[in-house]
């Protein structure tokens, strides 16, 4: 079951989207305004990277081939510097438990910032960077930025300042944690402390292939 969790993680997360949304049909009228939108955001993440892995994927090669590809190695660029294992263990950590977690601490205000500035970054890094660097209109994890991550951070920061719910330390913490948060997951523990060119979760060829990325390299590197 381990070895297929860290295979399949993004279809946990995928499956765990559903349920959130069967969850919230069932108790919409029940629950905390605030628990709703930790929860939207929760499941506009899984979905994200249900998008960016899966359908129509290739989020592997875009990372290993493209965003570090002054970094990879011939050969290796089904395992490094970003493996399978290395995708679902700091996947996991965010939406799991930073995405996850604030939902259950709704008062909590700076705690749940992070996944709604963190989602921004994201419209960010996919519809400027990303795009920018393959030279496309469309990358996966777009889709779910712009119809989910967008408008419910945008929905959250209306209701927090609206009803004044922030106070000046809220948003300094806030936003110093989601830095924090960044830095040390998705930089310093993806490209610096678990990288693995021995590890034996390298990506599966199919996955290294999704969203035509072979032919997208070749055009893009000549390789």
């Amino acid at each position: 079951m381990i070895k297929l969790f860290i295979r399949r993680w993004y279809d946990f997360a995928f499956v765990a989207g559903v349920c959130t949304i069967v969850f919230l049909s069932l108790s919409w009228n029940r629950i905390d305004a605030m628990v709703k939108i930790q929860l939207l955001s929760f499941m506009a993440l899984c979905f994200h990277q249900f998008e960016e892995y899966h359908f129509p994927g290739g989020e592997p090669a875009i990372i290993n081939r493209v965003f570090q590809h002054k970094n990879n190695i011939k050969g290796l660029e089904d395992r490094y510097p970003l493996n399978q294992f290395t995708a679902m263990l700091v996947n996991s950590i965010y939406t799991f438990i930073l995405y996850f977690l604030p939902a259950f601490v709704p008062n909590l205000i700076w705690f749940g910032m992070m996944p709604i500035f963190l989602g921004f970054a994201q419209c960010i890094l996919h519809g400027v960077v990303a795009n920018k660097m393959l030279k496309t209109i469309y990358n996966p994890g777009l889709a779910a930025c712009l119809l989910l991550h967008l408008p419910i951070g945008i929905y959250y920061m209306n209701y927090v300042i609206s009803n004044q719910l922030a106070t000046g330390w809220d948003w300094i913490i806030g936003f110093v944690y989601t830095i924090g948060a960044f830095l040390i997951l998705l930089n310093w523990m993806t490209y610096k402390v678990l990288p693995n060119k021995d590890t034996k979760y390298p990506f599966e060829a199919k996955e290294m292939s999704r969203f035509d990325m072979n032919n997208r390299v070749k055009k893009l590197f000549g390789e």
